[in-house]
């Protein structure tokens, strides 16, 4: 009996090695898995990183193109409106010197040298 105890003793102790043995390989391999799902996660986190970066990049340039496009077009807004200031008050200064010799006009003035108005006051002057 001893050699039948014996022997169903060794068969458990090799059934048991070769249990540890498949849970080992089991902990490899899921060892090997994890660590390939945590690869796979790094290089989409990665991907996801490059991503974001490239359209915050694309973003960015768009952004600054049009920034410096609306700056372009205040800076020919203030130049437009200065010239317009500038036309503007040279209309003023016109209109100022215009009214000023219209204010120092006077019939005398129209009529002095014209022999055409001076015989209409002579006409006029005589019928009195």
């Amino acid at each position: 009996m001893g050699s039948v105890a014996s022997t169903k003793f060794n068969r458990f102790q090799l059934i048991k090695f070769k249990c540890h043995e498949i849970n080992s390989i089991e902990n490899q391999h899921f060892s090997y898995l994890s660590d390939s799902i945590s690869l796979k996660e790094k290089q989409k986190n990665r991907q996801m990183q490059q991503n974001l970066k490239e359209g915050f990049a694309r973003n960015y340039e768009l952004a600054s193109r049009k920034f410096k496009t609306d700056i372009d077009e205040i800076d020919k807004t203030i130049t437009h409106l200065q010239k317009t200031k500038d036309a503007l008050l040279s209309s003023d200064n016109n209109l100022r010197l215009a009214n000023q010799k219209a204010e120092d006009l006077t019939i005398k003035r129209l009529t002095h040298g014209n022999p055409t108005m001076k015989s209409k006051f002579d006409e006029l002057n005589n019928g009195k």
